[in-house]
């Protein structure tokens, strides 16, 4: 129930969280940079979030390393960031979408900011993340002195349901309150476009939710339960509502099942932004 996941510079995978057993997993936790989270696994199966899909761990080792994180960032992100020494995220609400076990999330506020994890109104799905958010909270306790910038703002992570194209005005109360913000500057949606009939309110999350200078990362693999072609329209789909959209370099994971294929384990990732 309870997994444990870890960043790594020099392993795609992350350690932790695929059936592979590492033999030198102890000593790649130690490494420099790696940050570790916990994250518990619902037991409702609706939309696949009682798994650790590739996209979610490829997205997750991104964004906890510092350099790779603010290659990601926007020109006008980057600049904001640019002044702080620790990890560029400190500070920034960062919101995931179709969060599952929330990985993502959990390493964003290990790095110092402020998680809004989501995911649909499932109870037991919600329940799952807010006790997530809590048992790397306790854990954060441990590593940082009372006061630390880092555990100010991951103090006020949280989870929430939300269904996508519906109602945002709990998450950006929320927002508004933590920091005076009104929308996110990263925002992640890990393995959420498989179903190509949700493309539309899917993006028309992110453009209620995303900031003028924020980014969007939608990492994913083909799962073969429909057509690649279809999974790929989100890209037109994206543009036609005016975002800018990069492809960037796919990663060969390892599949989060050993009954899985390959592919499912490649993870493709598309940045969107405003122009």
């Amino acid at each position: 129930r309870v997994q444990e996941w870890t960043s790594s510079l020099t392993d795609v995978d992350g350690i932790g969280a695929t059936y592979v057993v590492d033999e030198d997993a102890e000593r790649k936790k130690k490494e420099p940079g790696s940050v570790p989270i916990k994250c518990i696994i619902s037991d409702s199966w609706h939309g696949f979030g009682d798994t650790i899909w590739a996209s979610a761990r490829h997205v997750a080792n991104l964004i906890a390393n510092p350099e790779k994180c603010r290659q990601l960032m926007t020109p006008a992100l980057r600049q904001h960031c640019e002044d702080i020494a620790e990890h560029p995220l400190l500070g920034l609400p960062v919101l995931e979408l179709g969060a599952g076990a929330g990985v993502p999330s959990w390493t964003a506020m290990r790095c110092g900011a402020t998680a809004y994890c989501t995911d649909q109104s499932v109870p037991n799905r919600v329940r799952c993340m807010a006790e997530s958010a809590q048992r790397n909270w306790r854990d954060m306790k441990n590593d940082y002195p009372e006061g630390h910038a880092v555990l100010l703002h991951a103090a006020k992570s949280r989870a929430f349901p939300f269904d996508w194209g519906k109602s945002v005005d709990e998450i950006t109360s929320a927002l508004r309150k933590n920091s005076g913000s009104e929308r996110f500057d990263i925002v992640v949606a890990a393995d959420c476009c498989y179903m190509p009939c949700l493309h539309a309110e899917l993006l028309d999350s992110i453009d209620m939710l995303m900031s003028e200078r924020g980014v969007a990362l939608i990492p994913f693999a083909l799962h073969g339960n429909t057509k690649d072609d279809e999974v790929w329209s989100i890209v037109d789909r994206a543009k036609e509502k005016g975002f800018q959209v990069d492809t960037l370099e796919p990663q060969q994971l390892t599949p989060p099942k050993r009954t899985m294929e390959l592919k499912q384990g490649l993870v493709n990732t598309i940045r969107i932004t405003r122009k």
